[in-house]
């Protein structure tokens, strides 16, 4: 099996696995994809066997995320298919495998996915990195909702304009980790899509005319009323634009939304069954630990500190390290470590959770994925790597 870049030879093959597995080639979005974006945009890895046949695939869309506060490439992987007639026969490994090479090899540290199914991507070292507070009730029971503080004007759009919510997003970034960064190109990639799949959006504005929140959202044909997204920098404009989804009771029944894990919608809620729930969205791999650890930035405020921790990856050799931490004078030294003296053993998706922010290591020492016999080290971790809210909301 030959794993390599594919070229505009290959493109027939990589739209008919796509065709097969995902959209198809009649879709909106297929077109656009293979027209105006795969490999002009993105990098695609395939398998290929002795005849040229493509065998399985993996899609690197490129992005840029905020993570504690810095800028890190992160691609997003999509597009993972494997051909029914090469299944079974654990391609998956030496395409990942691949592809992180080509990463490593390119500098790059991590990397996104967002699974169908977790439990093919958890033995390569993906771990959930983001949460998101789902819900999926009726839509009436919006109409419970406060006005709450602020007057706010709503406004309807079905013609995307990025001036409209660019502010509002850069906005989340003070609130949020682990932000996608979205550059012009990312902003008119997204509302492209969103205009062929029939995706309206909502402003409200505040007193003095100034967007405070946004939401892009539609109404399917089974009268579901779902929100791709909304984002406001007031509690105000934010129940402002739930209000205006509640006023849609002769076109929908059902309100579907994937809010972001902080959201505190469901105190106002009547029904405590239409709460919702919190559940895992998008995963994260980190390619380097050695070097993530060397560019780190230490908290504000944390204290001098040691301790030791021990990584283990069964994909990539590079990241089998022992190393003891050391911050002095808010720098952090990376140093190997003194075998004779160990640390706690962490899976590379279980240190990705940690360096990401994506939980403590307390939490993580709680359920069982951080094993320390001395508690000083998790506390020393936790301080080095407090515990963020992370979100994200790209779909390829």
């Amino acid at each position: 099996m030959e794993f390599r870049i594919a070229g505009e030879q290959d493109l027939p093959q990589i739209m008919d696995l796509w065709d097969y597995c995902f959209e198809k080639k009649g879709d909106p979005f297929f077109q656009w994809y293979f027209r105006e974006y795969c490999l002009q945009h993105n990098v695609v890895l395939g398998g290929f066997d002795g005849a040229g046949r493509l065998c399985n695939m993996l899609h690197l869309n490129p992005y840029q995320i905020l993570l504690r506060g810095r800028e890190e490439t992160a691609p997003y992987i999509v597009g993972v298919a494997t051909d029914p007639a090469a299944r079974g026969h654990h391609l998956t490994r030496g395409l990942l495998a691949s592809a992180f090479a080509l990463l490593r090899g390119r500098g790059i540290d991590y990397v996104l996915l967002m699974p169908i199914y977790a439990g093919i991507y958890q033995p390569y070292g993906f771990a959930f990195c983001y949460e998101k507070h789902g819900y999926d009730m009726p839509l009436g029971e919006l109409s419970s909702l406060p006005e709450g503080k602020g007057r706010f004007v709503i406004r309807r759009y079905d013609r995307l304009d990025k001036e409209l919510f660019a502010n509002v997003y850069a906005a989340c970034s003070a609130k949020y980790n682990g932000l996608a960064i979205r550059t012009d190109f990312q902003w008119d990639k997204l509302l492209a899509t969103h205009t062929l799949e029939n995706v309206q959006a909502a402003v409200a504005f505040d007193g003095e005319g100034r967007p405070d929140g946004y939401m892009f959202y539609k109404v399917t044909d089974d009268r579901m009323f779902f929100v791709q997204e909304l984002l406001a920098g007031t509690a105000g404009a934010r129940l402002a634009l739930l209000r205006f989804a509640g006023a849609h009771r002769s076109a929908a029944e059902r309100f579907r939304w994937l809010a972001p894990a902080d959201d505190a919608t469901h105190l106002y809620l009547p029904d405590a069954s239409h709460a919702g729930t919190v559940r895992p969205a998008m995963m994260a791999r980190c390619l380097d630990v050695v070097h993530v650890l060397q560019e780190y930035e230490v908290p504000e405020n944390c204290p001098d500190l040691a301790c030791t921790i021990a990584v283990e990856d069964g994909l990539v050799e590079g990241n089998n390290v022992a190393l003891t931490l050391v911050v002095d004078g808010g720098a952090l030294h990376v140093l190997p470590a003194d075998t004779s003296v160990p640390g706690p053993a962490i899976d590379i998706g279980t240190f990705t959770q940690l360096l990401s922010g994506a939980y403590g290591a307390a939490r993580l020492e709680d359920a069982g994925l951080l094993e320390a016999t001395d508690p000083r080290v998790v506390r020393a971790l936790d301080t080095l790597f407090p515990p963020c809210v992370n979100y994200i909301n790209e779909d390829y």
